[in-house]
């Protein structure tokens, strides 16, 4: 399995204003992506809900 890193921009809530998050994905052999994390505090953020770059991320997911 390999690991990719993919740079996702958008507007933050929290931050109120533009930010730049890394993503990073586990790959398996037959090419599905799985979000392992993101350098945003995503999981203790109050506003993830509403987060474009959140569901960005997770659409990347296959």
């Amino acid at each position: 399995m390999d690991t990719e890193e993919e740079f996702i921009s958008g507007f933050c809530r929290t931050c109120n204003g533009t930010q730049t998050v890394c993503c990073e994905y586990q790959c398996d052999d037959n090419g599905k992506k799985t979000l392992l994390s993101m350098n945003c505090a995503h999981d203790r953020c109050v506003n993830h809900a509403a987060c474009e770059i959140y569901k960005e991320a997770h659409m990347a997911e296959s």
